[in-house]
């Protein structure tokens, strides 16, 4: 939908307001002052009081309560009560009359559930320190933590930590826990003093994602690449039970009463999202939520079907009834081979806020918000009655508000300097603290005003810096925000792509787009992780560009963007393996040189914990030369594709499509390096494992012949490609001005939990033999498995290039893009 559309203003405020304009009258002495009450709980009265001034006579009053119930008028009626039956927010209208006119005045009224006697918790990269007025932001870029005093708005201390905090929370006893992602451990830090004074590490490899703390003291982490959730004692640092959920385990929250905790499927599968409500006592997931996808709402420029994906996190209402889920919606229905539509810029992803129902544990599919023109909604903070809801929008550089009762959009709050919000909180001053963590900034607005519907904006009243010492360079950390910037008119015309759309932090989004619009076909989304941009060679399946400033093409023929590219630039380098982009634009260059910078994959947890292989990876690693798979998937990136070779191993279908708009004879051999994430495999993810890599989809052996293994060779072949990583050893940490150590001073490297799940106690393993890690998801041909192999077997093809057809088809798809731009300038 066009930005030119009108913002709603308050539903209540609307009608206060044109009230208020049809019932004041010019020169009247009399002067009303309606003291606005405090919010009300659900089922108490709620006392309204008017001061009359200046009265000419005895003034006859009336209450109007915005519920559809009125007073009616009676003398001196400055007081009255009123009992609401639904939470909300309610316009209420006093008008006074006496001898010579009338007067009257409007406030808005909150009306609340009963709020849980604690709130609950979630995890988060920003936080409040109550008894300290401090604001503490984990800097995972920098491996810092930042305070800033709440008071002051000033930044107090930057701490060091380890390399990439991804989130915090505060212990009982005061302390912070800072949970590193890549290091799979966390730092303890002493606010007071200001600096790190002990550490432990959680399961080798498990990429911790999610920290809270519950009522009762305990702490709870999700492990994402284990897809289980650890409890750990806040004094000993043990892992004391930890439990196989399910895959891609991320967003968590726990209940007010600590009894119940709530955690997404990051990446979703299937026809479904997912979010678990786990019994924080067993660990156990009692309740698995649905989140469907929607294949029947009509596609239109405001709305559009799609499978709820990228499920960040979970925020609960104070009145615990509630749960919202911000993510994306991936148009999985849409395409030239599945339903005759070509995707769009705003159709193929939109934003999306879930909301769950905890009482009758479901969905509430009516209530789902679709954010019109955003990109990436990450996080929500509630106000302190859960009335109003702030939802974070990472990829349009914006807080929305809403109205927490209704869903309804009030207005967005932005800043020139605001790039890539990733979370908010609430002070009891009504200020709004955003962590704009690609600004390296924390930016407070006063929102006193917009939540007692006196105005619809929030003054920005602080910009806080939070890094003192940049660890990227000016060219990466521009090409960082490029990437992530949906708002931005180059890179696409509505708000609702950016490369992180599909690319979150670099890695993928396990769908299959149907690109056949595109010159193409089916594809299954790649990892951007560890391939240095160009490092591996060509790019996509089918080795379609070789440089990334290529995607200048796309941007402007598919999601209707500007470009980056001057247009009379552009015309002369369109063909993406034409002349060269690079140099014509310094933000695409920067952008080039971020996705370069991507050279690091993570560590597989299918390894020992010590990160070498276990003992059926090393004879799966024979066999894997045996069978000549070294042959295409060769070298320390474990790939061809630098030779410019397309291989045809037997995967090929009519849905596989065409290479720019020419013939597809083959695919480019992708990296093996980190398949253990990054199913389903092949060019159309037709392979939901490795097995169905080697077997499945194998039945004529042009992918290798695996036929002639027996099952426990295929075991131990499956063993070595999920254990495929850049072999890096397990980091040594140590606190500052110490030898690296590693533990300090917890039971043990892993965490002193075991990998696997079940009962604490004993060091930390993880599955040999090909079993896959805790939460994985079942035995090891079931796992995620690994991507489209090769084998000496299968047939070799240059990848031919057709500069005729190449140019007519970039002509075409210019010429598609002006008029569709045309079309759209036309309705706005």
């Amino acid at each position: 939908m066009s930005r030119s559309r009108l913002l709603r203003p308050f539903a209540c405020g609307a009608r206060s307001l044109l009230a208020s304009l049809l019932l004041s009258s010019p020169a009247l002495a009399l002067e009303l002052s309606l003291t606005p009450p405090g919010p009300t709980e659900l089922g108490n009265e709620t006392t309204f009081t008017i001061e009359v001034k200046d009265a000419v006579g005895t003034p006859q009053i009336r209450w109007t309560f915005g519920d559809g119930t009125q007073t009616e008028f009676a003398e001196g009626a400055t007081t009255v009560t009123h009992t609401f039956t639904e939470p909300g927010h309610y316009s209420v209208l006093v008008l006074a009359q006496d001898e010579q006119g009338y007067a009257s005045q409007a406030v808005v009224h909150a009306v609340h559930r009963p709020l849980t006697e604690e709130p609950a918790q979630s995890a988060t990269s920003l936080t409040l320190d109550p008894e300290r007025d401090l604001i503490l932001t984990a800097n995972a870029d920098n491996g810092t933590v930042t305070l800033i005093d709440r008071k002051t708005l000033e930044k107090t201390a930057e701490i060091t930590v380890f390399s990439h905090p991804v989130g915090l929370a505060l212990a009982p006893n005061g302390l912070l826990w800072v949970l590193d992602q890549d290091n799979y451990a966390i730092a303890i830090v002493d606010i007071d003093a200001q600096k790190m004074v002990d550490f432990f590490r959680l399961p080798y490899a498990s990429l911790p994602s999610g920290l809270v703390f519950a009522p009762g003291g305990d702490a709870f982490v999700t492990l994402t690449a284990l897809g289980a959730i650890a409890r750990i004692d806040p004094e000993s640092h043990e892992i004391t039970l930890q439990k196989q959920i399910a895959p891609w385990l991320r967003g968590l929250a726990v209940s007010g009463d600590g009894t119940s905790l709530y955690a997404t499927r990051f990446i979703s599968s299937g026809d479904h999202g997912e979010v678990f409500r786990i019994d924080a006592e067993t660990l156990a997931a009692e309740h698995r939520f649905d989140l469907m996808i929607d294949t029947t709402t009509e596609d239109s420029d405001v709305q559009g079907r799609g499978l709820p994906n990228y499920l960040f996190s979970v925020a609960i209402t104070p009145d615990g009834t509630q749960a919202w889920i911000p993510s994306k919606k991936d148009n999985m229905p849409r395409g030239l081979t599945r339903d005759g539509l070509e995707l769009t810029q705003d159709t193929a992803v939109r934003p999306l806020v879930s909301i769950l129902d905890l009482k009758g544990e479901k969905e509430l599919v009516e209530d789902r918000i679709d954010l019109d023109d955003r990109n990436l909604p990450t996080h929500v903070t509630f106000s302190e009655k859960g009335d109003w809801a702030f939802i974070t929008v990472f990829g349009s550089n914006l807080v929305e508000l809403r109205d927490a009762f209704t869903g309804s959009f009030i207005t967005a709050l932005r800043a020139e300097d605001m790039f890539g919000p990733v979370a908010t909180v609430l002070d009891e001053d009504g200020r709004l603290f955003v962590f704009a963590d690609l600004s390296r900034k924390v930016l407070v607005f006063d929102v006193v005003d917009l939540m007692n519907g006196v105005d619809q904006s929030a003054p920005l009243i602080a910009e806080i810096p939070l890094v003192a010492k940049e660890k990227l360079s000016e060219e990466l950390l521009r090409g960082k925000q490029v990437f992530a910037n949906a708002e931005d008119k180059r890179m696409g015309s509505e708000g609702y792509l950016s490369c992180s759309s599909c690319h979150f932090d670099g890695f993928e989004d396990a769908m299959v787009w149907d690109f056949t619009d595109r010159g193409e076909g089916v594809r299954n989304t790649i990892s951007l992780l560890g391939r240095r941009g160009t490092g591996h060679g060509r790019v996509h399946w089918s080795a379609n560009f070789d440089e990334i400033q290529d995607f200048d093409g796309p941007i402007r023929a598919h999601q209707a963007g500007l470009g980056f590219i001057p247009l009379d630039a552009f015309a002369a380098v369109a063909d993406p393996l034409g002349p060269p982009k690079a140099g014509l634009d310094p933000d695409l260059d920067a952008l080039a040189a971020y996705v370069a910078s991507l050279d690091r994959i993570p560590r597989s947890p299918f390894r020992n914990p010590d990160g070498t292989l276990t003992e059926d990876a090393e004879k799966g690693g024979a066999l894997f030369q045996k069978l000549g798979c070294d042959s295409c998937h060769k070298g320390e990136d474990f790939t061809d594709s630098p030779e410019g070779k397309l291989h045809d191993v037997g995967t090929l279908t009519e849905l596989s499509g065409q290479r720019l708009g020419g013939e597809l004879t083959g695919i480019d051999t992708p990296t093996l390096l980190g398949i253990w994430q990054t199913a389903p495999y092949l060019h159309d993810g037709s392979a939901p494992t490795l097995r169905d890599v080697l077997i499945t989809r194998n039945p004529e052996g042009k992918h290798g012949d695996t036929a002639s293994l027996s099952e426990a060779e295929l075991g131990q072949l499956i063993a070595y490609l999920e254990q495929l990583d850049q072999g890096l050893p397990p980091t040594e940490l140590s606190l500052p001005g110490q030898e690296p150590g590693g533990t300090g001073g917890a039971p043990s490297a892993s965490g002193g939990a075991p990998a696997g799940g079940g009962e604490s106690g004993g060091a930390a393993s993880v599955p040999t033999g090909g079993a896959a890690p805790s939460g994985a998801g079942g035995a090891a041909t079931d796992q995620p498995v690994p991507p489209s192999g090769s084998s000496g077997g299968c047939s070799v093809t240059t990848a031919p290039r057709d500069p005729a057809r190449q140019a007519l088809l970039w002509a075409g798809l210019l010429l598609g893009f002006a008029l569709r731009r045309t079309r759209r300038d036309r309705r706005a």
